[in-house]
């Protein structure tokens, strides 16, 4: 049977590092699985990729470019090249929202006389800084 190169860990990683979210299902807040099957050549080349749970949204769209992205280990038999067919399924997950919190930060500066009032550069100054989260 063909092998993705660094086995079922890495094939992971590669789907996760080069899947793009699409637009157009970001705008319209879907999450789903898209499932599709192809083929592996015996020289480890993709073909006959079909999808078999639709999502849509362009969500299809995106698992077949990374199915045409994948490249397996050769796959001999006997001597001879091996097809196999395979599935993937790909999950797609909004981020978690993150919640908005508004910072402002306020600086309030004041003089406080120390012990000669008269004389304005011996006052000492005083910095405060207010953070406030909403």
């Amino acid at each position: 049977m063909p092998r993705y190169r660094g086995g079922e860990a890495a094939l992971k990683s590669f789907v996760e590092a080069n899947l793009k979210y699409p637009e157009v299902a970001i705008e319209q807040k879907i999450e789903g699985v898209v499932e599709a099957s192809y083929d592996v050549d015996g020289l480890g080349r993709t073909f006959n990729i079909k999808v078999l749970t639709s999502l849509g949204y362009g969500c299809d769209e995106e698992v077949i470019r990374l199915i045409k992205l994948l490249k397996f280990e050769r796959a001999f038999n006997k001597g001879r090249n091996v097809t196999a067919h395979k599935k993937l399924k790909v999950d797609f997950k909004l981020p978690a929202a993150k919640p908005k919190t508004q910072q402002i930060n306020y600086k309030v500066t004041s003089k406080k006389s120390d012990q000669n009032p008269q004389n304005p550069s011996q006052a000492k100054r005083y910095t405060y800084q207010i953070n406030i989260k909403n």
